[in-house]
């Protein structure tokens, strides 16, 4: 049986969880009470993946290796313009893939940006699951009005890395 079904406004800088209980929608909290989760990833030099709060506690120490606001760039050619103003303004890694995408280097590790949206989403689903006592593998997911189908593809593909059916798209 499948389970709980979410949705996920997998934001550039936070994200939020939120489920429908008959006629209201009810963000879910962490341990800390927080509906907010940041949509950082970092890279620690013991191996470990930090997202959320403690990734962006990392930002200010090992900025080279903690990875945000990524969402911007997925689907886009490696050439675009918005590729080129990223890679001068973010101090991590973005090089560009065999397929003449984007992934970001970090630690000697090439990621692809919906790797790295993947590694939020587990965290988002994390929370969701601790806060309803169940599985949570399919979601509504958000992304921008202006994404075009291959950004949009990339979010699929970001939630099947995390073990999430997105079974919807919404602007």
């Amino acid at each position: 049986m499948a389970g709980r079904i979410v949705g996920i406004d997998l934001g550039t800088t936070n994200s939020v969880v939120a489920v429908s209980t008959g006629e209201t929608v009810r963000a879910l909290a962490d341990a800390d009470g927080g509906k907010l989760i940041p949509s950082v990833v970092a890279f620690h030099p013991s191996g470990q993946v930090l997202v959320g709060k403690r990734a962006r506690e990392r930002r200010a120490i090992d900025a080279r290796n903690t990875v945000y606001s990524v969402k911007r760039l997925i689907g886009r050619p490696f050439d675009s313009d918005e590729v080129r103003a990223a890679r001068e303004r973010f101090p991590f890694e973005i090089a560009s893939s065999p397929t003449g995408g984007v992934v970001v280097v970090t630690r000697g590790e090439r990621h692809t940006l919906p790797e790295i949206s993947a590694f939020v989403l587990r965290e988002v689903r994390r929370v969701a699951e601790d806060a309803l006592d169940t599985v949570v593998d399919r979601a509504v997911v958000t992304v921008p009005a202006n994404f075009n189908e291959l950004q949009r593809t990339a979010t699929k593909a970001a939630g099947k890395i995390a073990g999430i059916e997105v079974v919807r798209t919404i602007n």
